[in-house]
């Protein structure tokens, strides 16, 4: 069972003091979600995993508030600016036919919290929806990769599903689908190939729940064709097969 404990913690950004928590996960027999989320079989841990600052908006595990910490003045490469809190958003942003706007400029971690985080920071810091998006915002800007603010924007889904905020959970889920898709584009991201077969048997699945059945029987066949030799993925491959021909949301 996952222990979930009180930390008292303070922002690296801008030293505000919270109340958090520290997570430490261990293996759990609770019902498995065919995006493979697993229930804990006690207090659900997912809610409290990240921490929000309330002052600031940055978010993380205890670890990143403590040892893991980063600097406030972290470079932000210009291609990861930016935060987009819905699809209209995101889609204006990534609009090829705004030719007229202005180029986005580097900037630092500190400023992006400033800019996009600091309004909705309280907000976020009592809702873990919310802080799920916010961390998938923050996971970007550090340059932690386009998996792991999937993994990020697939817990704030999971989120809103809870909450019955439908409409919000199939946003982040088209999110997590871009971001997972972008991953295995570029490759480099993926030091296992087991990673690879997950991460494209989640694209089939989001697929799935997204409403487009024929992409994700593409994918779910992608992670039967690239799983071959790995034994260890049999149940995977045999639940990818499963969601091809009867699919389900619960394992």
């Amino acid at each position: 069972m996952t222990t979930i404990a009180p930390r008292s913690l303070t922002c690296p950004i801008c030293s505000t003091s919270l109340d958090g928590w520290l997570v430490m996960a261990s293996a759990s027999k609770g019902p498995l979600t065919t995006d493979l989320r697993r229930y804990d079989d006690g207090e659900d841990p997912i809610p409290k995993m990240v921490n929000g600052c309330p002052g600031c908006g940055y978010t993380g595990e205890a670890n990143a508030f403590e040892e893991l910490a980063p600097a406030a003045d972290l470079p932000v490469p210009a291609a990861w600016t930016g935060a987009w809190f819905s699809q209209e958003e995101f889609d204006d942003a990534h609009d090829v036919m705004f030719a007229d706007r202005p180029a986005p400029q580097g900037s630092t971690l500190k400023q992006q919290l400033e800019e996009h985080l600091q309004p909705h920071a309280a907000q976020a810091a009592a809702d873990p929806a919310l802080r799920w998006e916010h961390h998938a915002q923050v996971t970007r800007w550090q340059g932690t990769g386009p998996l792991r603010e999937g993994d990020a924007w697939l817990r704030a889904a999971w989120m809103h599903g809870d909450g019955k905020a439908e409409a919000d959970d199939l946003r982040c889920r088209r999110r997590a689908l871009h971001c997972y898709r972008k991953g295995i584009t570029e490759k480099r991201w993926f030091s296992r190939r087991e990673d690879l077969v997950i991460i494209a048997y989640l694209v089939g699945e989001l697929n799935r729940r997204l409403g487009d059945s024929d992409e994700a029987l593409k994918w779910y066949e992608q992670a039967t064709a690239w799983s071959s030799g790995l034994q260890h993925l049999e149940d995977l491959i045999a639940l990818a097969e499963r969601q091809g021909r009867n699919p389900r949301d619960v394992v």
